[in-house]
């Protein structure tokens, strides 16, 4: 008998579903050699079949709005979620190319199951992999090496480079306005209309 067989069985006599059905992995033998109901109840006094305890109810008391309003945090859209993930499996795949680890005749059907969405992430995809026998079961993916950024100069030097790059400009005359240049002329044609008059009325 299948231990699956006797899983349904156990479960129909504790009256409970399968999945609370616990079988001792040192007794699998003795399971898998039942042959009737009467066998696994023998297996059951025996203990080598148990049931887990039931678990406590689940709180209904707190069960209220969970609308979007009432949500904090930043939300994060499906899309950008899908975009992330999507490209960092094919840069995994690359990657696995470019190192011969994944023969180039699976990489499509490798792709296809990445667009479907069935990979998580990318340690379920190399775990896939290594079952299917695709990558080598001891491959371990490179790790990137981190290389420290170069600190940034302060404002202090910059200023001072600065200035020792600028030459000192020199300092030219300021042009003359139209409004300086039209006092200038003013008292000098005051002083001719003054000669004038005083030309005409000699004469007279």
């Amino acid at each position: 008998m299948t231990i699956a067989t006797v899983r349904r069985l156990a479960a129909d006599i504790f009256n409970v579903g399968r999945n609370k059905v616990r079988i001792s992995p040192d007794g699998i033998k003795e399971a898998e050699g039942a042959l009737t109901r009467s066998d696994v109840r023998g297996l059951i006094d025996k203990g080598i079949i148990t049931k887990n305890k039931p678990q406590g109810r689940a709180s209904t008391g707190r069960t209220g709005r969970t609308g979007r309003g009432r949500r904090r945090g930043t939300p994060l859209e499906a899309k950008g979620v899908w975009m992330d993930k999507i490209r960092a499996q094919r840069r995994f795949l690359r990657l696995l190319l470019e190192t011969g680890a994944l023969k180039a005749d699976a990489k499509r059907a490798v792709y296809s199951k990445m667009k479907s969405g069935i990979f998580r992430n990318k340690r379920a995809m190399l775990l896939f992999l290594k079952e299917s026998k695709l990558v080598a079961q001891d491959f371990e993916p490179p790790k990137r090496e981190f290389v420290k950024p170069e600190p940034k100069p302060k404002r202090e030097k910059k200023a001072k480079a600065a200035a020792k790059a600028e030459p000192a400009k020199p300092e030219t005359a300021k042009p003359e306005t139209k409004g300086h240049a039209a006092a200038e002329q003013k008292p000098a044609d005051a002083g001719r209309e003054a000669h004038s008059k005083t030309e005409k009325g000699e004469r007279r």
